[in-house]
């Protein structure tokens, strides 16, 4: 077996679920996103995904609708709830957002994800989201999952 880095296996993480999102599930609201990697960090607990700003996402006044947002959030969020809980199910408790300003059709959403606390039944995320073209924050987000022991419970 390859001992691989807490870094190499968070990437490796951040890969196979980009994959699952956007070519396995690209009929889906996850693929329909089109998330890309924007970067990770296993010491400092966080990833990052990047969504383009697409003309289906926008509300009545043109700008990124605020479900779409939280969708975006909980792509990238559960991502990294899903990555300590290791081969658990990882659903979402509660998810929290503060819409600041609007972002364009047309920008990235990029959404930062960190870690507060990655217990064993119960983890607590964080999530920013910042316009690419600006880097003016655009949302934030606290959040709850829960680590399913799936050996043992059915989902």
């Amino acid at each position: 077996m390859i001992n691989m880095t807490g870094q190499h296996r968070l990437e490796e993480h951040v890969k196979k679920t980009l994959y699952e999102n956007n070519v396995l599930q690209k009929e889906t609201m996850n693929g329909l996103m089109q998330g890309a990697d924007g970067g990770c960090s296993f010491e400092e607990g966080y990833i990052v995904f990047e969504f383009p700003v697409l003309q289906w996402q926008a509300n009545r006044v043109g700008r990124m609708h605020g479900g779409a947002i939280c969708t975006a959030f909980d792509l990238t969020i559960a991502a990294l709830a899903r990555f300590y809980a290791r081969e658990n199910f990882a659903p979402t408790i509660s998810l929290n957002v503060n819409y600041v300003r609007p972002i364009e059709v047309g920008d990235i959403l990029v959404v930062r994800a960190k870690a507060v606390q990655a217990g064993r039944r119960i983890s607590q995320l964080t999530g920013e989201a910042t316009a690419k073209s600006t880097g003016k924050i655009v949302a934030t987000a606290t959040s709850v999952y829960m680590n399913v022991d799936t050996t043992r419970e059915q989902r």
